[in-house]
């Protein structure tokens, strides 16, 4: 049986607060794998998934602040304008 394939963490994963607003910026990827994964996760357990791998988790780092910063942080911890709110 083919063994399951860990999950790496970046060291570049990190609480951040912006605005007063704090956010968890997560960068992971499968070991082996060859992009890195962002999701950065409000205050309130939303979870922002980014659709595109990332080169290297620095860039998934800058991108995840460059996205909060455009946004605002209070914008983007409430859904910001590209987040579509799952419905039940």
């Amino acid at each position: 049986m083919e063994r399951e394939p860990n999950l790496v963490i970046s060291s570049s994963s990190q609480r951040i607060v912006e605005d007063g607003v704090p956010f968890k910026v997560d960068i992971y990827k499968l070991e082996g794998g060859d992009g890195w994964s962002l999701e950065v996760v409000t205050e309130d357990g939303t979870s922002i998934v980014w659709d595109d791998l990332f080169e290297d988790d620095r860039a998934a780092f800058e991108e995840a602040i460059s996205a909060i910063r455009s946004e605002g942080a209070v914008a983007f911890g409430n859904g910001g304008s590209d987040v579509v709110p799952f419905r039940q």
